[in-house]
């Protein structure tokens, strides 16, 4: 511990891997602790959590963005000391902050909740960065953007889930560029669900309409057909539809 107080160079440099907590605890007051010292005791997942708290808790080496980083990254991080630090984040560092593994559920969602709050801000090509690379929720969220570009960046996101395409065309803040991007998509066009949320879509249009009906069962037509949510007249053409399928499939009963 002692030694952890004075040394310096190599010896000092050494000592940055010890694993006693006592040891690490003494680091902290060596004079000649820099910043790039630090960085290599974040680096240690096995760093003491009273040292991380430490090193969080310390505004002037919070005053590095990369030491800001490395802290946030840290899994033995305090949440109460690292949440504070999300605000000072770039946009891809946020993203990147989201997808690490091992780092706090809620950490994650916090720098989620960040991006998500300055989309609408970010230029275009930053949206298609975290469409095509952000988090499922982050791609879930630029389905419902403006530009069929940023949709398709967000369709091609490994992440995306069915049941995400299938709520966003559901979201009364879809845009009909989300409805045509998705029924042109060979992905995503096939899927039950989605092609279920695409008919009842204000902004699918009738050519569509018709051409997916095709593809669905008398079941699925017979709830659209109940479905208040679509237009009077698309219902009444679903009607016909069920009725004549049900002649073809019963001629006798009908």
């Amino acid at each position: 511990m002692a030694r952890a107080r004075t040394a310096r160079g190599e010896p000092l440099e050494a000592m940055l891997h010890h694993r006693a907590r006592e040891v690490q605890e003494a680091l902290l007051g060596n004079p000649s602790l820099r910043e790039q010292h630090l960085a290599v005791l974040l680096a240690r997942k096995d760093l003491a959590r009273e040292v991380v708290a430490s090193i969080a808790g310390n505004k002037q080496w919070m005053k590095s963005y990369a030491l800001k980083m490395a802290v946030l990254k840290h899994p033995k991080t305090p949440r109460d000391l690292a949440l504070p630090l999300l605000k000072f984040l770039y946009v891809f560092d946020l993203m990147m902050l989201a997808g690490t593994p091992g780092a706090a559920p809620d950490l994650k969602r916090r720098a989620e909740d960040a991006l998500l709050a300055q989309r609408q801000g970010l230029a275009l090509g930053q949206r298609l960065t975290l469409a095509r690379r952000g988090s499922q929720r982050i791609a879930a969220a630029l389905l419902l953007d403006a530009d069929a570009r940023v949709i398709r960046a967000a369709l091609d996101n490994p992440a995306l889930t069915e049941a995400s395409v299938a709520t966003a065309l559901f979201s009364e803040r879809s845009t009909g560029n989300l409805a045509d991007v998705v029924a042109c998509d060979p992905r995503w066009s096939v899927r039950n669900s989605v092609k279920l949320s695409l008919v009842r879509n204000r902004h699918l249009t009738l050519a569509r309409f018709a051409s997916i009906l095709n593809e669905l069962t008398l079941g699925d037509l017979r709830d659209l057909a109940a479905d208040r949510r679509v237009a009077p007249n698309l219902r009444a053409y679903v009607q016909k539809i069920v009725q004549t399928r049900s002649l073809r499939m019963h001629p006798r009963r009908v």
